[in-house]
């Protein structure tokens, strides 16, 4: 009998397969503990790239979740805080309701309402002030801003910035968010004139933003560093100047032309007769043909230029903003400022009414405008493209535009070369003086009281006409053409210094109530905050500030590939603006002072219907300071109830994505329990059989085959 005794790289290669087989159990178990089928990309190579991008699929559509849930949070607590405004709205609209029914104007009634319009207006401050996560949720893109601070704490502080009279609460929603810091980079120059009590620029539409009811701070000025009510948007002439009344319908001039349209289309004064200038309640100019209807043609939004007036006085490029019955309301066009570029083939230009000869070279026209500092006014010049198209047109002449896009009318040439012909804007200003300057007034009636506390009313009986100044010694004047007009019958002077006077006509202009500074009997000097004359100002800087500090950025927020929703609003939105301004209206004016809510009871009815277009726009009724935006607080909760539905829409079918994405990973990357364990044992069998052949060959030596 004989046994083979194997060799030694038999062994070896023996000793190598149980290796193998250990190596492959060593993954076995693995697989079993971890449930995957491979640590490693490499174990699913045939299947890693599919993986691989479900992997991250299924990642982008985790965090797609996570931010939804984040932003969701912030819309709930949107909707909670608008909601909150809702409320303070609406308790203090009731509150005004009560107060307007009841009547009542004694200081105790007047003080509750007005702390109840503070503490509205607080309240709101407070829930558009909402933080979450750091973030404030009205602040648009400056998130880390508070977006609403109120001018001041108290009431009492409130007042005192807003006295209702020289400094009014802005009435109009572009008043209440102006935000503007100019200096002579943006204006040029600033002047300061008393007698028309106006600002102006050099720039010529540099004060375009700064509308009706605007409150500006002037700084660095030398003698007018104070803020100012905007009372009103003063009309000038190419001189500068503000526009000022007519007394007589010839005050216009007989060569006054009327010039509109592409054409332009003129209207001569023989077919519009001499043109009237007045002001109207609102400080805006009025100008009325003696022909009647003849500038029907002027219809709301037309720009047109009068040129040739007496002395130029009412000479200019404007806007109409309203023609009632044949009257129109006119405002500055600050449109020719800008540069334009015009093909000399659409473009006509008369000399005088004579057709230029020889007619323009072909090419391109260009208008620009600059400003200056010296002359504190803005000079648009216009180049054709030959060198020698103008050289028959003389300075002083009146030259005609046709066929651009804002700069048809006629102008009056102020210099002219070969190639270039230049003429002067007039300028955009405003107007801070709380009287219009007027003369020859008897249609008004001043009421005050005596030192007795006695009402006294004074009518052209008493004054045969009145003159109307913006300066004075200490305020603004009201001057009586009889010496001696104020004057009680006892021989008393009324109203008395500290008084309040209030003033009534048939015209509205100039109507309202003030305070008396002084009063000679002839001269009755009111409260104002004066201009000092200043010309061409280079370091004065003209400034406003709102109670909104963020931006107009909304935030967005990515829900999904390819999706992206609005997440909320800002603080500036007309729904909040609106309640704001209402209650800052009815907020400002001490009691029993010539801006005091007791004085103004107007105020009342007006921010009522902001109130109410703020809950629900357009309310009914007519807007008291113009038209309104019709955003309101229905609007704004119902778009952030309907982002959140959207975004829980795309939650739903992320998640039911995700789930999908997950299964299949798993398919790829898990391994099947039973086949894994069942793999494992046959292998660990496999393995300790070979093991233990492996101990009975390595036991077997030729000493044992002897034994």
């Amino acid at each position: 009998m004989s046994n083979r005794i194997g060799t030694y790289g038999a062994g070896q290669q023996y000793l190598q397969q149980i290796l193998a087989l250990q190596d492959r159990t060593n993954k076995e178990e693995l697989q079993v503990s971890s449930g995957r089928v491979s640590q490693s990309y490499s174990g699913i190579a045939a299947a890693s790239n599919t993986v691989l991008n479900f992997q991250i699929s299924e990642a982008l559509t985790q965090q797609y979740q996570t931010d939804n849930s984040i932003t969701t949070t912030k819309l709930q607590a949107s909707g909670a805080a608008v909601s909150g405004v809702q409320t303070a709205i609406t308790n203090f609209k009731n509150q005004l309701t009560s107060f307007q029914q009841n009547g009542a104007t004694d200081a105790q009634t007047i003080n509750q309402m007005q702390t109840f319009a503070f503490q509205a207006l607080q309240d709101i401050q407070a829930y558009l002030g909402t933080n979450i996560n750091g973030n404030y949720l009205f602040s648009g893109g400056k998130t880390s801003t508070v977006p609403v601070q109120l001018p001041a704490a108290t009431l009492s502080k409130f007042q005192a910035l807003y006295d209702g009279s020289n400094l009014s609460y802005p009435t109009t929603g572009s008043a209440d968010l102006l935000d503007v810091n100019m200096g002579s980079k943006q204006t040029t120059a600033l002047s300061f004139v008393p007698s028309s009590g106006i600002i102006v620029a050099a720039q010529a539409d540099a004060l375009a933003p700064v509308t009706t009811g605007s409150n500006i701070t002037i700084a660095n000025s030398t003698s007018n560093n104070s803020t100012f009510n905007v009372k009103s948007q003063a009309a000038t002439n190419v001189a500068g100047a503000a526009l000022s009344e007519t007394t007589t319908a010839a005050g216009a001039g007989t060569t006054a032309s009327i010039s509109y349209g592409a054409t332009p289309t003129n209207i001569a004064n023989a077919a519009s007769g001499n043109l009237s200038f007045a002001f109207a309640p609102n400080g805006q100019m009025t100008m009325t043909p003696a022909t009647a209807n003849s500038l029907a043609p002027l219809t709301a939004g037309t720009t047109f230029t009068v040129a040739g007036s007496t002395g130029n006085a009412w000479d200019g490029s404007y806007k109409v903003v309203s023609n009632t019955n044949g009257v129109v309301t006119l405002e500055n066009n600050e449109a020719p400022v800008g540069e334009e570029a015009v093909a000399s083939t659409a473009m006509t230009v008369t000399d005088n009414t004579t057709a230029l000869s020889p007619a323009l070279t072909s090419g391109t026209l260009r208008f620009t405008s600059s400003a200056s500092s010296g002359t504190g006014l803005t000079t648009v010049t216009l180049t054709a493209a030959g060198s020698n198209d103008f050289s028959g047109i003389t300075a002083g002449d009146y030259v005609s535009l046709g066929g651009t896009s804002d700069h048809n009318g006629t102008f009056q040439v102020s210099a002219v070369s070969g190639n270039t012909i230049s003429f002067v804007m007039n300028p955009d200003a405003v107007r801070v003086s709380q009287l219009l300057p007027q003369t020859g007034r008897t249609d008004v009636t001043l009421t005050g009281n005596d030192s007795q506390g006695n009402a006294t009313s004074f009518t052209n009986k008493n004054y045969s006409s009145l003159t109307f100044s913006p300066t004075g010694n200490g305020g603004e004047t009201i001057t009586s053409a009889t010496a001696g007009a104020f004057v009680t019958a006892t021989g008393a002077i009324a109203p008395q210094s500290g008084a309040l006077l209030k003033l009534t006509s048939k015209s509205g202009v100039n109507d309202g109530t003030y305070t008396v500074v002084s009063n000679d009997g002839t001269n009755i000097v009111i409260k104002s905050n004066l201009l000092t004359a200043e010309s061409n100002s280079t370091t004065a800087t003209l400034s406003s500030s709102s109670y909104y500090k963020g931006d107009n950025m909304l935030q967005q927020q990515i829900i999904d590939q390819g999706r992206t929703v609005t997440i909320g609003t800002t603080a500036a939105d007309p729904a909040f603006e609106k309640a704001i301004r209402a209650m800052g209206i009815i907020a400002q004016g001490a009691y029993g002072t010539a801006g005091g809510l007791d004085q103004n009871m107007g105020r009342v009815s007006n921010a009522m219907y902001l109130l109410n277009d703020a809950l629900q726009s357009p309310a009914a009724g007519t807007p008291p300071y113009g038209a309104e935006k019709t955003s309101d607080i229905n609007s704004v909760t119902q778009a952030i109830g309907y982002t959140q539905q959207i975004i829980a829409q795309r939650t739903t079918t992320q998640t039911q994505i995700s789930g999908f994405l997950q299964t299949q990973i798993s398919a790829q990357i898990n391994t099947d329990p039973t086949t894994a364990v069942t793999t494992l044992l046959n292998d660990s069998n496999a393995l300790q059989a070979a093991y233990q052949a492996l101990s009975q060959i390595r036991s077997l030596n030729l000493m044992n085959y002897l034994k």
